[in-house]
C-alpha cells in the first residue's frame, strides 16, 4: 500500500494561484461594455470579465479568463465553448449554467480547467467539461458550489476540493485518461467537503477519490470503478468518510483507510483484490453495515492503530488479515450477499 503523498503540483498551483489570480496579459484589449473581447471576434474572451456576460454557442477562450468579483457569466443551453490549449477559467465572481435538457460544453485539446477562487461561486447544471487537467476545483475560501447533470470527460483530476470549501455533485459522470504520463497522478482530491450522489466515476488504471487531511465526503447512490488500478476510495488523515448505497469494483483496494477519524459504510459493495484495507482509524464511530466485501486476496486487511470498528451484517468472500490493534474489529457475517448494497 502506498504512503501519503502531496497533491500533484499542477493542481496545487492552480488552486493557490486562483485566490489572487488576474488573467490580464499583454496590452489592454478592446472592450464591449464591461466585457473584454477580441476586436476581430466578438465571441472571443480573454482577460478579466466585469459585470454580466452571456456565453453563447461559438464562444472562444483565447487565453486565461478571470470572472472578476463583480462579474457574472451565464452559459446558455447548448453552447459549445472552445478554448486555447492550457487556458484556465478562474471564477472570482459567479459562473452559472442551467442546461440540463440541452447540455453546454467547454472543451480543448488540453486545458487547465475551472478554478473557483476565494469568494467565487459556480452553480453549474448540464455543463460538460472535457480534456481538463482539472475538471472543477474549489480554492480555499470559495463559496459553496454545485455541479449537477454534467460530465467531466477525460480529466486528469475530475474535482479538487480545498480546505474550507465545499462542492456538491449530483448526477455526474467522471472519466479519467486511459493512459497517464510518467510522473503524473490521476485522482480526485478532497481536503474540504464533498457531498455527492449518483456519481459514476471511471478511474481507469489510476486511483479514484482521495480524501486528504481534514477532508470529509458523503457519497451516496454511486458507482466507482476501475481497470486494475489503485485504490478507488482512499482516506489519508480524513475527518469523516460516509458512504451508502455505492459500489466499488475493479481495483487493488475498493476502500482504503489510513486513517480516518470516523468512517461509516452502509449498503456498500466493494469487490477488488482487497475489499477493504484499514491501516489506522480514529475513535469513530467506525462502522460497516449491510454490505458486501469481496477480495481476491482478502476481504479485510487490518493493520496499524485503530479505534473500535464494527462490521454488522456483512457478506464476505476471501480471507481476512488481522494484524492491527489494539483489539480486532467486531464482525457479524451473513450467509448470502446483501442484494440492495448498490445504488437505489
Amino acid at each position: 500500500m502506498r504512503t501519503p503523498r502531496d497533491f500533484l503540483r499542477l493542481s496545487a498551483a492552480l488552486v493557490s494561484l486562483s485566490a489572487c489570480a488576474s488573467s490580464k496579459e499583454g496590452p489592454p484589449l478592446p472592450a464591449v461594455g464591461d466585457v473584454v473581447v477580441q476586436a476581430a471576434n466578438p465571441k472571443a474572451r480573454s482577460g478579466e470579465i466585469h459585470g454580466a456576460d452571456v456565453w453563447t454557442d461559438g464562444t472562444v477562450l483565447t487565453s486565461a479568463v478571470t470572472i472578476a468579483k463583480d462579474g457574472v457569466v451565464t452559459i446558455e443551453p447548448g453552447a459549445k465553448i472552445s478554448c486555447a490549449e492550457g487556458v484556465t477559467l478562474y471564477v472570482q465572481g459567479a459562473l452559472r449554467a442551467k442546461a440540463k435538457d440541452n447540455h453546454a460544453k467547454i472543451s480543448s485539446a488540453r486545458w487547465a480547467g475551472v478554478v473557483v477562487s476565494a469568494g467565487g461561486v459556480a452553480e453549474l447544471e448540464g455543463l460538460d467539461l472535457e480534456n481538463g487537467a482539472v475538471g472543477i476545483a474549489t480554492a480555499l475560501g470559495a463559496l459553496e458550489s454545485t455541479y449537477a447533470y454534467g460530465s467531466l470527460l477525460n480529466t486528469l483530476k475530475p474535482f479538487v476540493v480545498s480546505k474550507d470549501s465545499k462542492l456538491t455533485l449530483a448526477n455526474v459522470m467522471a472519466t479519467t485518461p486511459a493512459k497517464v504520463t510518467t510522473g503524473a497522478a490521476s485522482q480526485a482530491e478532497v481536503e474540504g467537503t464533498v457531498v455527492a450522489s449518483r456519481l459514476d466515476y471511471d478511474a481507469q488504471a489510476s486511483e479514484g477519490i482521495r480524501i486528504g487531511k481534514g477532508g470529509t465526503i458523503d457519497l451516496q447512490d454511486s458507482t466507482i470503478h476501475g481497470k486494475g488500478g489503485a485504490d478507488l476510495l482512499s482516506a489519508y488523515e480524513a475527518k469523516k468518510v460516509k458512504v451508502s448505497y455505492t459500489t466499488f469494483t475493479g481495483s487493488h483496494c475498493g476502500i482504503h483507510i489510513q486513517p480516518s477519524e470516523s468512517f461509516e459504510f452502509d449498503h456498500v459493495t466493494s469487490e477488488s483484490t482487497y475489499g477493504i484495507t484499514i491501516y489506522g482509524s480514529g475513535k469513530g464511530p467506525n462502522t460497516v453495515t449491510d454490505s458486501n466485501l469481496k477480495g481476491a486476496a482478502a476481504w479485510l486487511d487490518f493493520q496499524g492503530e485503530n479505534g473500535a470498528i464494527t462490521f454488522d451484517r456483512v457478506f464476505t468472500t476471501g480471507s481476512e488479515l488481522l494484524l492491527g490493534g489494539p483489539v480486532p474489529p467486531t464482525v457479524t457475517k451473513v450467509a448470502a450477499a446483501i442484494p440492495d448494497a448498490k445504488p437505489r
